[in-house]
Order: C-alpha cells, then structure tokens, then sequence
C-alpha cells in the first residue's frame, strides 16, 4: 500500500513539475530546464523508496519497474498538455520563490544546452570570416560609376550635381578624374545656404571641400574600416598601383560587406541579376563572378577581372560600343546597353552555353 502512494505521490509532483517546465520553457524562461533535473531527483527518490520497501520477490520488482516507466509517460504528457493553461501559470506564480531557489542552487551541476545558431547569425558569422580576406578594390565603387564636382564650380552648381545624383559626398576633382583635391559634403552647402544663400554662387567647390583620404586598392577593408573610424572619415579615394583614382570606397560599402545591402527611402531598388527566361539574365556590369557563378551553376573565375562587366571587356579586347557579343567561361556576353561617351556598360545579357559533347 505504502509503495503505491508513493507512486502517486511521484507522479502529482513531476506531473506538476513538467506543466510550470513547459510554461517556463514557453516564456524563454532560463529556470526551465533547472526543473529536468527536479523531476528525475523525485523519481530517483521514488525508486530508492521502493528498493528500500520492497520484499525481494522479482515480480513485484517487475511491476513497479513498469508502474514508473508509466509514471514517466504520464507526467511528461500532462505537462505538455496543462503547460500552456492558467493551471500552469498559477503553479508558476505560486512557487515562484522556491522555483528560483532551486534554479541558483542546481546551476553549478547543470549540462548547458548547446545553442542554435540562426541562419542569419551563421551568415554574419561566414561575413565575418570573410571580411579579412577583402580587400578595397573588391568592394568600392569602381570609376566610370563616381559622380565628381569641378573644383572650379560655384557651390549653386555643386548643389543641382547632389540632388541630380542623390548623393550626400562628391570627390572634388581638378584638371581630370585623377586629381582629387578634396571631398564636398552636401551637408556643408546645407551649413552655408542657412547662414549666407548668397555664398553659393561665389565660394567654389575647392574652397568648401574637406581634404580626401586616400587608400590603396590592395589594403584590406577591415585596415580601412579602422582608419575611417579613427579620422572620422566616411569616404576614402581608392588609388590604383600607378597612382590614378580607381574609384571611391565609403564607411556604407565597408559595413554591407558584412551585413549584406542597406537600403534607404533614396534608394533605388534595381536587381542585379534579372531572369529574363529559362536562358538569359539581364546583369549589372559591376556583378562579380562569384556572385553569377550561384546563379548560372558554373565556375567562373579570372585572374585579372572580378566581374562580369570585366570579363565582357577582356573577352572583346575593347570597350563595347553596344551589342556586341562575345563566349567566354561557358558563357555569352551580349553588351546590351552602353554609355559610349563615358565608356560605360550600363547592362549585359548572358546566356549559358549548352555543354558540347565531345
């Protein structure tokens, strides 16, 4: 009689325990699992109960192995099913006190439960990794794509090159795109038209610019992360190896390296690679090959170009005039739209080429 009141006993006691377990584990509650190891402690303390009761008679010994087998599924059942009741709640609210006394005093001999990363944090994680190992030229904003103010233009004309460009910071350039003497912020023109509107047509772009920093395209963009940080700079002039502008890196492009593409109400959200049909895409010029390798399912790779705008112009051997067509790396290349005066591609078309058999 004694051993199955303390069967009942055990099973009112881990029954209400696995019900405030399954609330707390509902509510992220870190006592939650505290409360495992309460459970197992009373069945423990049951079966120790029992051996000590217990005539040496091997079928009973069978029967109470099975009663606590039962009282196990039991109480693992009601508190999955009474867990998200008030019941549960009013346990909780209860022995509240008591349960965060066990939950300190357990907490030392706990196993920690190994965390989930989410997929988003396994993303930064590799983003992270990867941040090392790139270096500027991989993610500035190449040349022929730079806005630049005149040195010689009066602030009122630097002012109507922001709002056409939307941009809030200009390389300020000289006698051609190589010379930068300096940086022009939009929000020093926002400074001088509400304390003098008549400065904008006689101070120049030279004498309101703030001095450029320049960097190497080879140096690494955490090397660069840190020293914009440390001037308070947000946008570097990247130099190529004979010393010329190869384009600019800013503190935007540097953090999207690492946490993917940020976008604000100014933006203007275009895809860089467009399913036309089941054959071609329509690409951004400044797509790297990395990028459509995942999309054509092939291996692209170059030694002396990174995107496909690149690979386009070493193929043809010049800068495209439009439409022409050119196979390389298992692809065709069609330059569809180009800016001839500047010498820009503004979009290509690939097309995977079916595999020949040999």
């Amino acid at each position: 009689m004694l051993e199955l009141l303390i069967g009942v006993a055990a099973l009112f006691i881990t029954s209400s325990l696995a019900t405030v377990q399954h609330h707390f584990e509902s509510k992220s509650d870190p006592r939650a699992g505290s409360l495992s190891l309460a459970r197992s402690l009373v069945l423990v303390v049951a079966s120790a109960a029992w051996l000590t009761l217990l005539s040496p008679q091997a079928p009973v010994g069978f029967l109470l192995a099975l009663i606590l087998l039962v009282i196990w599924f039991t109480q693992q059942s009601l508190g999955r099913l009474l867990g998200s009741s008030k019941l549960a709640e009013k346990l909780s609210s209860r022995f509240d006190g008591f349960l965060s006394f066990w939950a300190k005093l357990v907490a030392p001999i706990r196993l920690a439960p190994q965390e989930t990363i989410e997929e988003y944090e396994q993303e930064l994680i590799e983003s992270v990794e990867d941040f090392s190992e790139t270096v500027v030229r991989e993610v500035m904003v190449p040349r022929v794509d730079v806005e630049v103010v005149d040195a010689q233009s009066t602030l009122e004309q630097a002012l109507a090159i922001f709002i056409a460009s939307g941009y809030s910071r200009l390389p300020v350039t000289d006698k051609d795109v190589d010379d930068v003497v300096g940086v022009l912020y939009l929000k020093d023109l926002a400074r001088v038209t509400h304390q003098d509107p008549a400065l904008l047509a006689t101070t120049t772009a030279r004498d309101a610019a703030r001095k450029p920093l320049f960097t190497p395209e080879t140096k690494p963009v955490a090397k660069l992360l840190r020293q914009m940080q440390n001037s308070g700079t947000q946008i570097a002039i990247v130099s190529d190896e004979y010393g010329g502008v190869a384009g600019i890196a800013t503190l935007e492009d540097l953090i999207e390296e690492l946490v993917g593409e940020i976008s604000d109400e100014y933006d203007r959200e275009t895809e860089d690679i467009e399913l036309i049909d089941v054959h071609h895409y329509r690409v951004n010029p400044r797509v790297t090959l990395d990028e459509l390798s995942e999309h054509c399912e092939l291996e692209l790779e170059d030694d002396d170009v990174d995107t496909i705008g690149g690979l386009l112009i070493k193929a043809l051997g010049q800068l495209p005039k439009g439409k022409e067509v050119v196979e390389v790396l298992g692809l065709e290349l069609t330059a569809e739209r180009v800016d001839a005066k500047k010498g820009k591609i503004l979009s290509i078309l690939v097309r995977k080429l079916e595999a020949k058999n040999d």
